[in-house]
């Protein structure tokens, strides 16, 4: 029996590999899973990780992803959790662009 059987892309930890166009990001059917993830030491351009994710210990060491693909279920995965109402990745770097255009708005806390 598996111990879940819900797609990847209901889990709070699904962070979505976005994909840049011509209207801006666009999720693709992929995704890191930021619970099984360790993500890169430090943030590149236009990146925002998802809050508590593990990170490399220094800038010369390599990321390792756990890709999960969106309608995909981890039938082992004892981490899911339902997706909380929020915005989503695509709308949080809208919003960071915006508010990196406006003059005198400084988004470093």
């Amino acid at each position: 029996m598996a111990l879940n059987d819900k797609p990847c892309g209901t889990c709070q930890h699904f962070d979505p590999v976005l994909r840049g166009t011509n209207k801006g990001h666009r999720p693709t059917v992929w995704g890191w899973c930021a619970k099984k993830s360790v993500y890169p030491f430090a943030e590149g351009p236009g990146q925002k990780f998802p809050d508590g994710v593990q990170k490399v210990p220094s800038p010369e060491m390599r990321a390792e992803p756990f890709m999960v693909r969106v309608m995909e279920c981890q039938n082992n995965c004892t981490e899911h959790a339902p997706r909380m109402p929020g915005l989503s990745k695509v709308d949080l770097l809208k919003k960071m662009n915006e508010q990196n255009r406006k003059p005198g708005v400084s988004t470093n806390g």
